[in-house]
């Protein structure tokens, strides 16, 4: 007696925590019938009237059993294809000790066939035999099949969803195209609450062996193995630069019309695209300014690949000149950098000691320059970068003034203004009055627009200025034509104070005036500086650098933002920087509006972190400078930034601080998982405010794609559904590996593996066979049909034809069940998600938080390393 196949054992296999059956309830099973549950089969020859013996050794290793120790195996005794054998009796029996446990009537005939089939309960390391016979004297050639007793949903483990499968089918019986052998247990011809009964009696029960090998096509690349070369998203590149992406742990497909590569949208014409096994490089495809690039192409195995990127290239040079308040060249080593402000992650960075440097390939937009040097010196200004050069003075700190006019009620008393436009008027909070509106014109047919006044002050219904106990007022400072107007203070902090706080608001007439996104880019700066503390706190950004949803579209205003500046409670002198600038002309005015300087004194600074091990996150808090003074409270708000001002609707956590608690670090306190869902949109951050200064900032959870997932054909709310559940197990990220193929991409890929060169024709097609089930198997030999008695150059010749029967074939079978991975889109979002970021203890928790929310989940980890799940 023989085995037709070798088992095939796989890497061990790790059981997920059942989830809770009313959670499992809750999930919407596939009605799709599963691939075979089959993991083993054995063949051989039955005479007539004689008895067979398969042997049969349950490695431990490669079973997991129920918490009962034993596992539910059925057993299918069929005719081999052409066999007259009818086939009879399965009995199951140990080699040593008690004969197994039987929970499944013994069948004859199962639904449909003359195939016989019983279930035994076998523990792992025990040594048994399965004796077989033949009925009405009949002989020929078998094939005895095992798989899991309840394994309805094909995946080699009986968890809660295959009883959620079980249960959606209740009442299906055999003809029904819904009925699924693997979903009735007892193969009596109905699925009802027998079957899940006797699956419960399974539950937990798994095996690592696989009668098949994985098919390649559904194995991922690593995230990074197609990667971005020659130019970087990160710098500033050249026009002229090639553009080229490298592919790692598998080739290119050799055919270049599989390639495509789009600029903004726009395709990169083919006479630029090379392809190479291991690199795509196409020239002459950047243009001044932004550019999104987005691949899409194939590997030799047929996988789908994708990268999308974003560089910015320029061919303006910016000579950058750094002096002394004197007006002297800084001989001495300073830092230059030069930020777009577009996207200030995107730089170039120099060091100097002559007080020179040029840095090239500036887009042309505007650019911010920063120069630092010892002793916390700073000087910042910005250009249009093809105006191609800017003077930058390095400052210290100026002698502390002795006015303490931090919130204005003295003028500008105390503020180095020079003769920059500054008005001192009310404070105004909500909204200013609109600034002027033009139309957007090409660069220099501009209409000049009305210059900018500051904003009044709130009235009440009957037109009178609102009344107000304290002096409130807000400091303006405006542009003045083309260039930078800048103001400055400096100013002695007490003992007790900790930090300083600066509210401000950017408002720019460009925004009403129609000219966002265009080169007349205006920005703004605002800086903290300590002496004693030696610590800064900048932002200095620019209209198009916010983004347009930061604006109030008819004033032009932002909302107030903040910065904050820990000093030397000790005592620190402090240098406040202001600068504002109209970029490319001096039409459209633009205005810096500060609040007040704020000395801060609060004793309570919060701090949050995620917690991988028990889900959620953790909020900590310091109390500073001695015990708790004044009881606190800390609230956890969703927020589109770290700051205060980022702030999106009402706290989804608070925690009291009460008055005496001790000076020194509190916590960690656990904010639960469910509290970090149905996050509203924009959300970048989740910050815990003990007040508008003392902010701490978590960035939230972020996913990404690795090279066979293409974004773009997921929704926003599959996306927020893995972020949910990401951030129910504390995990910081995750990549999803792969996402659906589409028919034609399914026909693609194996009308490629049929036609590999390196075999005949006829090989491939066996090799191919040995992939996939029945659906799959179908659609291969669809190909054969429509290839009969062509050689490989008239195949190849007849592509378009042929790719066209098999993806017919495919819709015909229903693409899921010619693989999991194909479905359309609009009707089904398919994604891996890689599993090797979680935890033993947080894995758990993300496929608990994710199972119920999703259509289909299936553990992966053994086979591909990932959580498969689907999403109607």
């Amino acid at each position: 007696m023989r085995r037709a196949r070798p088992l095939m054992a796989l890497a061990a296999l790790c059981l997920v925590a059942a989830a809770a059956p009313a959670a499992a309830a809750a999930a919407s099973a596939s009605a799709d019938p599963p691939a075979s549950a089959v993991y083993a089969e054995y063949t051989g020859e039955l005479p007539a009237g004689q008895q067979g013996t398969v042997a049969l050794d349950l490695a431990r290793e490669d079973y997991t059993p129920t918490r009962l120790g034993r596992v539910l195996v059925g057993f299918t005794l069929d005719a081999a294809s052409g066999s007259a054998l009818d086939p009879g009796m399965i009995v199951v029996r140990s080699k040593s000790g008690p004969p197994p446990y039987v929970s499944v009537p013994f069948r004859h005939d199962t639904p449909g066939s003359k195939s016989s089939y019983t279930v035994a309960a076998l523990t792992p390391g025990g040594a048994y035999e399965v004796l077989i016979g033949s009925e009405k004297n009949t002989s020929g050639a078998y094939r005895l099949s095992a798989s899991l007793a309840g394994d309805a949903n094909a995946d080699f483990q009986v968890n809660h969803d295959d009883l959620t499968l079980i249960d959606s089918l209740a009442g299906t019986t055999y003809g029904n195209p819904k009925y699924s052998p693997s979903a009735d247990v007892d193969r009596n011809g109905t699925i009802n609450r027998l079957d899940r009964l006797a699956a419960a009696l399974n539950l937990g029960a798994a095996t690592r062996l696989r009668l098949t090998v994985e098919n390649p096509l559904d194995t991922d690349l690593p995230a990074g193995a197609l990667a971005l070369a020659d130019v970087s998203p990160t710098g500033f590149n050249a026009v002229s630069a090639p553009v080229t992406f490298t592919l790692a742990g598998a080739d290119f497909y050799d055919d270049p019309a599989e390639t495509r590569l789009t600029v903004n949208d726009k395709p990169v014409p083919a006479g630029r695209v090379t392809v190479g096994s291991d690199r795509v490089t196409a020239t002459t495809a950047l243009a001044d300014g932004r550019n999104d690039l987005r691949l899409i192409s194939v590997d030799a195995l047929g996988r789908p690949l994708y990268h999308q990127a974003t560089v910015w290239a320029g061919s303006n040079t910016v000579r950058v000149t750094v002096v002394d308040e004197a007006g002297a060249p800084v001989t001495e080593p300073v830092v230059v950098r030069v930020s777009l402000t577009d996207d200030q992650d995107v730089y170039a960075e120099q060091s100097t000691s002559t007080g020179q440097t040029a840095v090239p390939n500036v887009p042309s937009r505007t650019v911010l320059v920063q120069a630092t040097a010892s002793g916390n010196r700073q000087g910042i200004a910005g250009l249009y970068a093809g105006d191609g050069s800017v003077r930058i003075t390095l400052r210290g700190f100026a002698p502390p003034s002795t006015i303490a006019n931090n919130d204005f009620s003295q003028g500008t008393a105390g503020w180095n203004t020079g003769a920059a436009p500054v008005t001192i008027k009310p404070h105004v909070e909500g909204v200013p009055g609109a600034a002027p509106a033009g139309l957007a014109a090409s660069r220099g047919n501009r209409t000049a627009a009305p210059a900018m006044t500051p904003a009044e002050p709130a009235t009440t219904t009957a037109g009178a200025p609102a009344a107000t106990s304290i002096v409130d007022n807000d400091l303006t400072l405006g542009t003045a034509g083309e260039g930078e107007q800048s103001i400055s203070r400096a100013f002695a902090t007490d003992a007790d104070v900790s930090a300083v706080r600066i509210r401000y608001r950017f408002i720019t007439s460009e925004v009403p005036g129609g000219y966002f996104g265009s080169e007349w880019n205006d920005y703004f700066r605002v800086s903290l500086r300590s002496q004693q503390g030696g610590g800064s706190a900048v932002e200095a950004n620019s209209m198009n650098g916010l983004g347009l949803g930061q604006f109030d579209y008819g004033s032009g205003a932002t909302g107030w933002r903040d910065l904050t500046l820990p000093v030397d409670r000790a005592g620190d002198t402090i240098q406040v920087d202001l600068g504002v600038a109209n970029v490319g002309d001096g039409l459209y005015d633009s205005q810096v509006v500060v609040d007040f300087v704020e000395e801060v004194r609060d004793q309570i600074r919060p701090s949050l972190a995620w917690n991988n091990t028990a889900g959620g996150m953790d909020l900590t808090y310091t109390v500073e400078n001695g015990d708790l003074k004044q009881a606190g409270t800390i609230d956890v708000y969703w927020a589109n930034g770290p700051g205060h001002a980022n702030r999106l609707g009402a706290p989804i956590f608070s925690q009291s601080v009460p008055a005496g608690t001790t000076a020194g670090s509190h916590g960690p306190i656990r904010i639960a998982g469910n509290l970090l869902a149905d996050d509203p949109a924009g959300v970048t951050h989740l910050i815990a405010v003990a007040s508008p200064s003392r902010v701490g900032a978590l960035a939230d959870v972020q996913v990404a794609f690795g090279p066979n997932a293409n974004a773009a054909v997921l929704r926003p709310a599959t996306i927020d559904i893995v972020k949910d559940s990401l951030r129910a197990a504390g995990q910081r990220t995750v990549t999803i590996t792969s996402t659906a193929r589409t028919p034609a991409d399914q026909a693609r890929a194996m009308f490629q593996n049929l036609t590999n060169a390196a075999n005949p024709v006829n090989v491939n097609v066996n090799n191919q066979l040995a992939l996939y089930a029945a659906p799959g198997d179908a659609v291969i030999n669809v190909f054969v049909q429509q290839t009969q008695g062509l050689t490989l150059q008239q195949i190849l010749a007849n592509s378009a034809a042929i790719r066209a029967a098999m993806e017919q074939e495919i819709n015909n079978q229903g693409p899921q069940n010619v693989s999991r991975h194909c479905a359309d889109p609009a009707t089904v979002n398919v994604a891996d998600l890689g599993a090797g970021v979680f935890n033993a203890t947080n894995g758990p928790l993300f496929v608990n938080a994710i199972r119920p929310r999703v259509t289909r989940f299936i553990d992966e980890r053994n086979s591909n390393g990932c959580y498969h799940i689907e999403i109607q």
